[in-house]
């Protein structure tokens, strides 16, 4: 197809890596396809085998967006009678990926789509899928010979595509299909020269992908692994946290505070022992120099005993301590070289049953503690179930959001967009609660007054978390600002020289894509301000801009440190982790 297209002298144009199909790019794909179709059947034929081609009348779609990708369409139903009358007079039918809106119009449509909803509509026993490796080849070189997507599908999407989404996307496909069909159907990947083998034999040369069967007890009403953590006996997960002092404790215990299934039954701070923790949250946070509020405070009712005081809980006191063996949830939210300690002790309990998440930054790098983002292609599935979760970094978070759509890793994105041989740069900037509760520049007032301030502006700890979790390098510049609360990042990055992105446009129409699904992450063609972010527990993406000369494309993003960069991703981790609503607790708009 693009060999045609440059022959005309037509650029092949991408939207989201969807193919963007003008009247000219249709009129080639309709020769082409219809071309193909005839020598197909004809070669058929001349080999005895009795075939029919069919170029029309059979998928009807609408637009996709006729303003963004042209004459696209969504197959919205299939007509089956033409296929099954050629099957019916014993000849093979040979379809073209072309479809028909209700008035006639012609449209493009995906070939892996089509051919989806074609065996949806026919239920056959077996589909087959020809590929040039001739099955499914895992990393190390070896063909699997079955994959049973009930035990199998959530592992294998949990992998890291990036560099190979297609892969990713036949997976998606060959699941969502066989979730369609009979639990008797089958999908076959196979090489062309195996293919009369696969039609004629029950054994298989290739890969055997079956539905399968879950395991009652593994899986929950939507499918998500449900974890052991029993309940206390009010019905709630018992949390405990440690670290409570901080604006990150804080925020915790607000946002457990409100939580339907959590109940904190535990909260940690030597400099707060003895005071009522329902009164604390209560309270607005305060500047560490001048002891004034250092933000409003809304008043929520919290659900939390009004009883419950600030425990004094240390390393050594955690064997013996009350709370060793009754709480579900702990929650880490010490400074950077402490938790690893605490995780230690948590682990020689004898109760196994629990969650520990950690939101310092000392197992963010460690292979057996899960890495908490939702949102991450793969994220969910890995969350499902953890035991040892590391909580994301805040400017990690938001940097990780506003450039994860341009590495692809969805089914929607199909390769990767960003040119990796220039590093993306990002430019930080944080409200003072980022530098913490104890008094420094970074949180002096008059200090930052008129001003901001840079720091660790290289080998910062989030630039190597950010690019050891995207896989590729990235520069990050932090700075701090005279407000309190709320993260602003500009992300500068250089696009691969694939036509996938052609305006400001149609990068936001990307990230709209890859994020469609998203409650937590908020897309929007204009600049997000920290002021309208600070207290929500989302992400904003946007302010897109492209320069076409030299393919630099700049994002914006904002993000809550306090919330979505610490409190409520927390929580959005433990609620998958248990298997309850992932929002829980969490006040989404």
């Amino acid at each position: 197809m693009n060999a045609e297209l440059d022959k005309q002298g037509v650029e092949p144009q991408y939207v989201g890596g969807n193919r963007v199909t003008d009247q000219k790019t249709l009129d080639i794909a309709k020769t082409i396809f219809v071309d193909a179709n005839a020598r197909l059947v004809a070669a058929l034929n001349e080999a005895g085998v009795p075939a029919r081609g069919i170029t029309s009348g059979v998928i009807q779609a609408d637009f996709k967006d006729k303003d963004v990708y042209g004459f696209v369409g969504e197959v919205n139903k299939i007509h089956g009678d033409p296929v099954q009358a050629a099957i019916d007079a014993g000849e093979i039918p040979v379809l073209s990926c072309l479809g028909e809106s209700a008035s006639g119009q012609t449209l493009n449509i995906n070939a892996d789509v089509a051919a989806r909803q074609l065996a949806l509509n026919l239920q056959p026993l077996k589909t087959i899928f020809v590929n040039a490796k001739g099955g499914w080849i895992e990393d190390d070189g070896t063909k699997l010979k079955t994959i049973n997507m009930a035990k199998d599908y959530a592992r294998m999407a949990a992998r890291d595509y990036t560099g190979r989404q297609g892969t990713l996307l036949k997976l998606n496909e060959i699941n969502t299909l066989l979730q369609g069909l009979p639990s008797t159907s089958s999908v076959v990947l196979t090489s062309a020269s195996q293919l009369m083998r696969e039609i004629v034999s029950k054994k298989s040369a290739g890969t055997t992908c079956i539905k399968g069967e879950k395991a009652p007890a593994a899986s929950s009403k939507s499918g998500m692994k449900v974890s052991t953590v029993p309940r206390g006996p009010n019905g709630k997960y018992r949390v405990g946290l440690l670290g409570a002092r901080g604006y990150v404790g804080r925020e915790l215990i607000r946002v457990i505070g409100r939580h339907p299934e959590l109940e904190l039954v535990c909260a940690s701070s030597r400099a707060l022992g003895g005071e009522k923790v329902a009164k604390v949250a209560a309270a607005p946070p305060l500047n560490p120099h001048t002891k004034l509020p250092a933000k409003p405070v809304e008043d929520v009712k919290l659900n939390i005993d009004p009883d419950l005081e600030f425990c004094e809980l240390g390393l050594d006191g955690i064997a013996t301590s009350e709370f060793g063996e009754s709480v579900d949830v702990w929650v880490l939210a010490l400074p950077n070289g402490y938790c690893e300690k605490y995780a230690t002790a948590l682990d020689a309990l004898r109760r196994k049953d629990k969650i520990i998440i950690d939101l310092s930054a000392d197992q963010r790098f460690n292979s057996e503690w899960t890495y908490g983002l939702p949102e991450a292609p793969g994220g969910r599935t890995r969350l499902q179930g953890a035991t040892h979760i590391a909580n994301p970094g805040c400017y990690a978070t938001g940097a990780q959001l506003g450039l994860m759509p341009l590495l692809g890793g969805k089914p929607e994105v199909s390769g990767k967009i960003l040119d990796e041989s220039v590093p993306p740069h990002v430019f930080g900037l944080s409200g003072y609660s980022g530098a913490g509760t104890n008094p420094s520049a970074a949180n002096n007032l008059e200090v930052l007054q008129d001003n901001i301030i840079a720091y660790k502006s290289v080998k910062h700890i989030h630039e190597h978390e950010i690019s050891h979790q995207l896989g590729t390098s990235v520069r990050f510049m932090p700075h701090v600002a005279p407000y309190f609360q709320g993260i602003h990042l500009t992300l500068s990055a250089q696009l691969a020289d694939n036509g996938v992105i052609a305006s400001a446009k149609h990068a936001e129409e990307l990230y709209q894509e890859f994020f469609a699904n998203e409650a937590l992450v908020k897309v929007q063609p204009d600049i997000p301000f920290v002021k309208n972010n600070a207290y929500h527990p989302h992400v904003a993406v946007g302010g897109f801009q492209l320069d076409p000369d030299t393919g630099r494309l700049v994002v914006i993003a904002t993000i809550d440190n306090l919330l979505k960069g610490a409190a409520t991703q927390a929580v959005q981790n433990i609620n998958t982790a248990l298997g309850i609503d992932e929002y829980a607790g969490i006040d989404i708009e």
